[in-house]
């Protein structure tokens, strides 16, 4: 029998183990040492291959044996995913991953901390005096409030016109 295909057997103990040493590994691979793991797919490849709207919501885990093991964000997620497999085997097999399937576990992401989106911020420009034509129009207006009101806007809208007749 050759090595690769003997099963992998736990040491056999020769005493019975604590409750805390039994807690402390509960949940862990026992195997997982003796088994080698190929390295996840990297972000950056990952999210090229798959598009950022699947990548923000799926991450890859591990590769082994051929099958890609994907955590995503809900199960809702791991159905869309799994009708989309031989979309996304192919684009993985472009991008250069020996990847035959793909497995799906439902858990909470690991966050990538994203600088803070730069926006451009605008100067405003102070308000510009209304035309006398335009001030007599207003006038007629016989709410005080609504009057005043319509002309502020107004001298906000012209100064916004002339600053950008300027920039331009």
């Amino acid at each position: 029998m050759s090595r690769v295909a003997k099963r992998l057997r736990r040491k056999n103990l020769d005493a019975p183990e604590s409750i805390e040493d039994v807690l402390g590994r509960a949940g862990e691979d026992r195997f997982a040492s003796k088994r080698a793991k190929q390295q996840a797919i990297p972000r950056k490849e990952w999210r090229a291959a798959v598009g950022p709207r699947i990548a923000d919501r799926a991450q890859p885990i591990s590769i082994e044996r051929g099958v890609l093991t994907i955590k995503v964000a809900t199960s809702v997620w791991a159905n869309e995913l799994h009708m989309l497999a031989p979309e996304l085997l192919a684009r993985l097999k472009l991008c250069g991953f020996a990847v035959i399937s793909l497995r799906f576990r439902v858990g909470i992401l690991d966050t990538v901390g994203r600088p803070p989106e730069r926006r451009a911020t605008r100067k405003i420009p102070p308000p510009a005096l209304l035309e006398p034509e335009l001030r007599a129009l207003v006038a007629n207006v016989a709410d005080t409030e609504l009057r005043v009101t319509i002309e502020k806007a107004a001298c906000a809208n012209l100064a916004w016109q002339r600053h950008i007749k300027v920039q331009r």
